[in-house]
């Protein structure tokens, strides 16, 4: 039976097996033509389905198999816009030859959503959504689409022929003093060189290219190990003081969750401890924006002086304490430690035998009085941080009616 036997009005609708068999047909020669009209293969990611990319960074490494020479010089890849337009002429990153075949390397730039790539001189075209993520605790690895690089193997075949444990000659790396641990990890370099040398302040696995401590392989497996479930069970087999963080009575919401990686990059940060902000303040803001306002200095607003120099970490402990609101010390001693005029007070501020603690906060139900019954501790529109207006007693009325 050929091609035109298959739409005869014969064979329109006589049969379910001669509809499978001219589908059938179609797909062979559409699958022919498109391996005579691309001269090239995408090694990764891997097109065959719809990508799905969690991660911190916006970016993710596109990679060409060539067979022919004279494709190599034409290959370009540009992104497009939602309305289709051209946006971005994405330039080659590096070029590999290996016997008559090239491996070409992208580095292709991700924003949040849906991002399209078309590659010429075919005009085949590239979806990835990216999903960014500060915690892994938020990933979805069982999600169809979603990218694993390592869902196979560490390194999969295609690339093994290049990528093996054999550092590159300006790895900058002592590698006869690395060689000695057994988790010393070559292999993970060559792919992620930027986790170790493209931050200031990096974690100590990293570092020293120990990526099997953290992401450890299962006994008789090829699979790279991506932590799921509580992250700080791994964090504590280095930084022992777990007992602190979990049995302290008030906990920081990320370090009692068990996700350490909310605030510190495991391989490396702009920031130290490896943080992905500045620790002092813009680090908790990206969580607790209703401080946000209350640590900008402005006109008509007054800010705690201590904000604009320690930081938030000056009166928090970012994981834990026995003290509520992760605090130091209880409120009154870690006030007096800067004030220390009032320290050893218990009454007699502001005025007469006003009490300073040992009372009833009228205002907070549960609590007692202390410095912060009348004194904003982040920023006030008042003078002294104070919660209302001294003149006409707008502090004193919000107790004494």
């Amino acid at each position: 039976m050929n091609a035109a036997q298959c739409f005869s009005p014969k064979y329109s609708f006589g049969s379910s097996k001669t509809i499978v068999r001219a589908v059938l047909f179609f797909s062979i020669l559409l699958f022919f033509y498109q391996q005579t009209a691309w001269a090239y293969t995408i090694v990764n990611p891997r097109p065959e389905r719809p990508l799905l990319l969690q991660a911190r960074k916006n970016n993710i490494c596109l990679i060409l198999k060539v067979t022919d020479k004279n494709e190599l010089a034409a290959l370009r890849i540009e992104r497009l816009t939602r309305q289709g337009e051209k946006e971005l002429i994405i330039d080659i990153l590096e070029s590999h030859k290996l016997n008559t075949v090239w491996y070409v390397h992208y580095t292709l730039p991700l924003k949040k959503g849906t991002n399209r790539f078309r590659i010429y001189p075919d005009e085949r075209e590239l979806k990835i959504r990216y999903r960014p993520v500060r915690t892994i605790m938020n990933m979805d690895f069982e999600a169809p689409a979603a990218y694993l690089f390592h869902r196979k193997a560490i390194i999969p075949a295609p690339c093994s022929s290049c990528h093996s444990k054999k550092l590159p000659n300006n790895a900058g790396l002592d590698i006869k003093r690395l060689e000695k641990s057994s988790d010393y990890s070559p292999a993970c370099f060559s792919c992620h060189r930027q986790l170790i040398s493209q931050t200031q302040w990096r974690h100590s696995p990293s570092a020293n290219v120990h990526c099997l401590s953290c992401h450890q392989q299962k006994k008789g497996k090829t699979r790279i190990s991506i932590l799921t479930g509580r992250v700080d069970d791994v964090c504590f087999e280095c930084h022992i003081n777990k007992r602190k963080f979990r049995e302290s009575a008030h906990v920081h919401g990320p370090a009692g969750t068990g996700d350490c990686t909310v605030c510190h990059d495991p391989h490396g940060d702009k920031y130290k401890f490896q943080l992905w902000a500045d620790g002092r303040r813009a680090l908790c803001i990206g969580c607790h924006a209703d401080k946000k306002n209350t640590l900008r200095q402005r006109i008509g607003f007054y800010s705690h002086g201590i904000i604009e120099g320690g930081g938030c970490v000056a009166c928090h402990d970012p994981h834990a304490s026995p003290n509520r609101f992760q605090l130091y010390k209880p409120i009154n001693a870690l006030c007096t430690s800067c004030h220390t005029s009032l320290q050893g007070l218990t009454v007699g501020h502001p005025v007469g035998n006003h009490p300073l603690n040992g009372k009833p906060d009228p205002k907070r139900k549960g609590r007692e009085l202390s410095c912060t019954s009348c004194h904003n501790p982040h920023g006030s529109n008042f003078r002294y941080l104070l919660i209302g207006d001294l003149l006409g007693g707008h502090v004193c009325s919000k107790c004494h009616h």
